[in-house]
């Protein structure tokens, strides 16, 4: 379970050196992002990619080098059952 806060602010005070996650997705036109820190995540749509807050949040991640996630599976999927030669 992860714990969404509606201010990012405070999600910035929260991170201190901890490693982070964020994903950038594309929603009927609009960019959404999500960002996660241990149990705790934000996420907002934006309709404008030139949104204030949407760059503050990228040079936040960048800057204290969060991960960028582009897709994800499954742990009980990551790993084949079969090695094909």
């Amino acid at each position: 379970m992860v714990n969404l806060v509606d201010d990012w602010q405070v999600l910035e005070e929260l991170v201190g050196e901890r490693l982070g996650f964020y994903q950038l997705l594309s929603v009927d036109g609009a960019i959404e992002i999500r960002v996660l820190f241990g149990k705790v995540g934000f996420e907002r749509e934006f309709k404008d990619g030139n949104d204030k807050l949407l760059s503050q949040i990228l040079d936040f991640c960048r800057k204290h080098r969060f991960i960028q996630i582009g897709a994800y599976v499954q742990d009980e999927n990551f790993f084949r059952q079969e090695v094909k030669a």
